[in-house]
């Protein structure tokens, strides 16, 4: 018997028949030692139901003391826990459908809340519709973060702004200025004791050094790497430790500190970020479910999540897309909330619901090829090594109750795959239901690369496999 071997991160290639296997709404977690395999691929977590308002598109959260602010096209709602169930209060017009940032100061004893969309700043407040920023000495900015008390506002010339000591008030001379590259700026973070300023070709790193006039905080430290654009970047959502972002050279990049990050894709995803035209249309999302912090890296045709613990990639796609349409995330209510990128929605991302919504999460594992390259084997039989008998007692029949998973198979270097056969995964406590398929036929000189899919919502978990294979000289 040969083993047939399941990636820990997955490797497309840039064709088929370059990759080394594919993770789709999967993820490869290591087991301990003594485990019956090293690592099991079990399914991404899933986007249980929170609430739905009556505006699509989400913008961007903020969440402070029980009420999450959601922002999505021309409206501003908040959602709280109400008697034990989530409800959605409309607060007013909040103009635009891009993306927008929140921030909040240390103001006793209501902290003040600022928005800022491409049409400008607002000051938020919970029972009230967003007004414009009081102080007319703030020119447009792209964000706004907090640090040390301050609200800071990157502005597109290279300038960053200032506010008075937890307060909103802006001096027209309260800034600093990005001049180490040229470009200006796309977006500023609030980075533990670091003002962390990104422009197109450059960073700068900033403390508060107590400056009397201007700025409190001076550059102390530069690396010559740009921000693809103002929202591909994520991570210093409260609960999330490290800069994710994508650079200038479509390369992805995560920083735990310091000043130096560190390069953490592929080619295979520096290729799918080197061909979208239109850099505006990538972002980062991130999360934490079960003690893994995941972050995604998404295009118009591609989402990629990154584990930071691991270092491993998977791949995400919603049903009958080819992404993801999860967007914008923040800490709440015991979870992490996401927001839907086209639908009224905002949900949690849950490792323990196994759908997205009412859709499935279809879980894909492409295996590496196995090749006696130039010649062929035959493969009169494959056993897969999965966690069987998970089926429900009652639920969705049958589905949850007697859950299947569809095997299938190619022979010309994964390219194309034959029409899946499907295999019982077991229902409740049939611990011992094998998962085999017979008479596999012969591979090609290019080898054999096996897939297994499974929608059905129940636990899954693949260890592993193991075929006979018998090289056959061409």
């Amino acid at each position: 018997m040969a083993d047939i071997i399941f990636p820990t991160s997955t490797a497309p290639g840039a064709r088929p028949g370059e990759g080394s296997g594919r993770l789709i709404n999967c993820y490869a977690e290591p087991l301990e030692q003594g485990a019956r395999n090293s690592f099991a691929r079990r399914r991404a977590p899933g986007l249980s139901p929170v609430a739905t308002t009556t505006h699509n598109g989400c913008r961007g959260f903020h969440f402070y003391n029980g009420d999450l602010f959601v922002a999505q096209a021309d409206r501003l709602s908040r959602v709280n826990i109400v008697s034990g169930a989530f409800v959605v209060t409309d607060i007013g017009a909040l103009t635009g459908t891009k993306r927008v940032t929140f921030a909040r100061n240390n103001k006793a004893p209501i902290p003040d809340i600022v928005c800022v969309t491409e049409n400008g700043a607002f000051i938020v407040k919970r029972d009230v519709p967003p007004v414009a920023y009081p102080d007319g000495d703030l020119p447009q900015p792209i964000s706004v973060t907090f640090i040390d008390g301050y609200f800071v506002f990157p502005i597109r010339d290279g300038r960053y702004f200032v506010s008075a000591l937890n307060d909103t008030a802006v001096s027209a001379l309260d800034f600093g200025k990005a001049e180490s590259h040229p470009g200006g700026l796309l977006n500023a973070f609030g980075f533990g004791e670091q003002l962390v300023l990104f422009g197109p070709s450059g960073m700068e790193f900033w403390q508060n050094a107590g400056n009397a006039t201007g700025t409190p905080f001076s550059r102390a430290a530069v690396f010559s790497k740009g921000l693809a654009d103002t929202y591909a970047v994520a991570g210093i959502e409260e609960g999330f430790s490290s800069l994710i972002f994508v650079a200038d050279d479509n390369g992805v990049y995560r920083l735990d500190g310091g000043y130096q990050p560190s390069k953490i894709s592929g080619s295979d995803l520096d290729r799918l970020i080197e061909a979208v035209t239109d850099k505006s249309t990538i972002d980062v999302t991130v999360a934490v479910t079960s003690g893994h912090m995941w972050a995604t890296v998404t295009g118009p045709t591609f989402s990629w999540t990154y584990e930071l613990a691991t270092g491993f990639w998977h791949e995400r796609a919603s049903y009958l897309d080819n992404h993801w349409r999860g967007v914008c995330s923040i800490k709440a209510f015991s979870g992490w909330m996401i927001g839907d990128r086209t639908t009224a929605d905002v949900w949690k991302l849950d490792p323990n619901y196994p759908k997205e919504g009412s859709n499935p999460l279809v879980q894909s594992v492409i295996s590496l090829p196995t090749v006696n390259f130039p010649d062929r084997i035959a493969i009169p039989r494959a056993d897969f090594d999965m966690i069987v008998g998970q089926g429900l007692v009652t639920g969705d029949e049958p589905i949850e109750t007697d859950p299947v998973c569809l095997i299938s198979w190619s022979d010309d270097g994964g390219n194309s795959f034959g029409t899946p056969l499907m295999r019982p995964i077991g229902r409740l406590a049939t611990h011992r239901t094998p998962v085999v398929v017979n008479r596999t036929g012969m591979s090609t000189r290019y080898g054999r690369v096996w897939r297994i899919d499974i929608s059905d919502p129940v636990y899954v978990s693949i260890l592993g496999g193991s075929q006979q294979a018998t090289p056959v000289s061409n």
